[in-house]
């Protein structure tokens, strides 16, 4: 399916969708994206912490080389689109409980080919001095970004210049014979030679009905914004119990993990506690208060690598989908424009079930 003059339809306007739009769109498709909330980038890429890293991946982890190669793509875009950054907050500071592990941690990541720097509790006083008790040395990553993931979704389409339709589900995929065809929504159909389903934890609604399952799961995590009246932070600031950064309008935005589905747990008594924790941590200024508690539900495989590729047995189907989306999606994007429109596959992405 290397022809530029394809027409294609992609399922889902966050920030993995609105990536694949931009790629295939500079590649010549035409493309058609189909979006069932009235706004894109208003789903879980909504609710995503925003923080394009790799500082808090483990080397060695299945997905370490790609969230690499995926920080390079990150680059490009940044210099393909500058508008598009220009409220990013580069550089983030990360610690673990302890000097030596803090120092082990370091050390691994430098010798995976990692730009980091160790730098002592002088410096980070210094670059951060409304942290209350800083760490005896953390890591510096300076090539990380705290970003508005749903921002950046609507400016890739923005700079894709494609059809979108907001506010209208697909029912279903049209098959004719073994080829999907198109898409069927409430009031009709639209058609198209390559469906990509990159709708994040409901792909497998639509793939089901193929005889296929990505075998796709929800991974719950709760993201807390506070409003603020004036700046706190510098860096993304990510140690034991406190992962926080601030934004270009001074909300201060946390990301934590979901406990249970328990009253105590719920996302605003979250927040509340981790509203004492920042107080104990951080020199807040008076006033500052939850405005937003929300769970994110992220699309999540077993084995810590996202898929992207043709379905089996079914021509026209394409799935893109996997987590971390937000830091993946500028590479996720770029492979499948590859994939479909040049014949190249990534080795960085094994075929798990996908071709």
């Amino acid at each position: 399916m290397a022809s530029a003059k394809i027409r294609v339809i992609i399922i889902g306007a966050g920030i993995v969708g609105a990536s694949l739009a931009f790629h295939f769109a500079r590649r010549g498709a035409t493309v058609h994206l189909v979006e069932e909330n009235v706004q894109a980038g208003s789903g879980v890429t909504a609710r995503a912490f925003g923080w394009v890293n790799i500082i808090n991946i483990a080397p060695g982890a299945v997905n370490y080389r790609l969230v690499q190669e995926a920080l390079a793509d990150y680059s490009r875009l940044r210099a393909d689109l500058p508008d598009a950054f220009v409220a990013a907050r580069p550089g983030s500071l990360f610690w673990l409980k302890d000097t030596a592990e803090t120092e082990a941690f370091a050390a691994a990541h430098l010798a995976a080919g990692t730009d980091v720097e160790l730098v002592d509790a002088a410096a980070i006083a210094a670059w951060e001095p409304n942290l209350l008790q800083p760490p005896a040395c953390a890591i510096f990553s300076p090539g990380d970004l705290a970003l508005d993931p749903a921002r950046l979704a609507r400016d890739l389409i923005d700079a894709a210049g494609v059809t979108v339709t907001l506010g209208r589900q697909v029912e279903s995929l049209i098959l004719s014979g073994d080829r999907v065809s198109g898409v069927r929504l409430a009031d009709g159909a639209i058609e198209a030679d390559l469906v990509i389903l990159a709708g994040g934890t409901a792909v497998d609604r639509l793939t089901e009905s193929l005889g296929f399952r990505t075998g796709v799961e929800a991974s719950p995590s709760i993201i807390l914004r506070y409003g603020c009246a004036e700046p706190v932070v510098n860096r993304i600031l990510c140690g034991p119990g406190l992962e926080i950064r601030q934004s270009a309008d001074n909300i201060l935005h946390v990301a934590k993990g979901y406990i249970d589905d328990a009253a105590a747990n719920a996302p605003e008594r979250v927040g509340q506690r981790i509203l004492k924790v920042m107080h104990e941590r951080l020199r807040l200024p008076e006033g500052v208060s939850l405005v937003e508690a929300a769970a994110g539900y992220r699309p999540f495989f077993s084995d810590g690598m996202p898929r992207l590729g043709f379905l089996p047995g079914i021509e026209g189907a394409y799935v893109a989908v996997g987590h971390p989306g937000v830091i993946l999606a500028p590479l996720l994007g770029r492979l499948a424009a590859e994939h479909v429109m040049e014949d190249r596959r990534s080795p960085l992405i094994p075929s798990a079930g996908l071709i």
